[in-house]
C-alpha cells in the first residue's frame, strides 16, 4: 500500500497505531504466558497424592479392612507450621483434646517409608494424620520467585505467596483426592485442629 501512495500523510499515525497495537499483543500474550505457569504446588500434590497418599490408603485399607478408614491430611496457614517444632506443638494440642498418638512406620513396595501418626479417642476409633512436610520444598521457590533482602515488605510477599501455594496445593489434593474415589477417606484439618 505503501507503494501506491508514497506520498499520503498518514502512514505516520497508521505505523504509530500498528506498532502500539502491537506492543499491546506482546503485553497481553506475556500475561497468559505468566498466568499458564505450571505451579510446584500443583507438582507436589500430584507426588504426594500418586507416591503416598494412596499407596498408603492401600496398605492402611489392606491390614485394617477399608470400612471405615478415615485418614487426616493438615493442611497449614502458613509454612512455618510444618516445622518440626511447630509439628510438636500440634502434636500436643491434639493429645490435649484427649486423643492418644501413635507413629507408625508404613512399609511400602516401592519409595521410602513413611511415618503416618495415629489418633485414638476412644478404642477403636482410630484416624490417620499426616503433615504434608513436602511442602516444603516450596520455600526455595519461594525465596527464588522474590528475590531480595530480608525486610518487612518481602517477608510480606514470599507471605501471601507461600499461602497461595499451599492453597494451590489443597485445592489439588481435593481434586486429586475425588478422582481418586477418596472423599469418604480423606478429609483436611487445618490449625483449628476439628478432629
Amino acid at each position: 500500500m505503501w507503494i501506491r501512495y508514497p506520498d499520503w500523510i498518514q502512514w505516520e499515525a497508521i505505523i504509530g497505531i500498528a506498532l502500539i497495537i502491537k506492543e499491546v499483543f506482546i503485553q497481553w500474550q506475556m500475561r497468559v504466558i505468566e498466568s499458564l505457569e505450571f505451579s510446584p504446588a500443583i507438582s507436589l500434590a500430584h507426588g504426594y497424592v500418586n507416591n503416598f497418599l494412596e499407596p498408603a490408603i492401600g496398605e492402611l485399607s489392606s491390614k485394617n479392612g477399608s470400612f471405615g478408614l478415615n485418614f487426616k491430611i493438615y493442611i497449614p496457614n502458613d509454612l512455618e507450621e510444618l516445622s518440626d517444632q511447630q509439628i510438636e506443638r500440634i502434636k500436643h494440642q491434639i493429645q490435649s483434646k484427649g486423643f492418644r498418638l501413635k507413629e507408625i512406620k508404613l512399609k511400602r513396595k516401592t519409595g521410602r517409608p513413611h511415618d503416618v501418626l495415629t489418633i485414638e479417642k476412644q478404642e477403636g476409633s482410630v484416624s490417620y494424620f499426616d503433615f504434608p512436610r513436602t511442602l516444603l520444598s516450596l520455600q526455595s521457590f519461594i525465596d527464588y520467585k522474590i528475590e531480595s533482602a530480608r525486610n518487612e515488605s518481602t517477608d510480606h510477599k514470599k507471605q501471601v505467596l507461600g499461602k497461595n501455594l499451599v492453597e494451590a496445593f489443597r485445592s489439588e489434593v481435593q481434586r486429586l483426592i475425588k478422582k481418586k474415589n477418596l472423599e469418604n477417606t480423606v478429609t483436611f484439618v487445618g490449625k483449628s485442629l476439628d478432629i
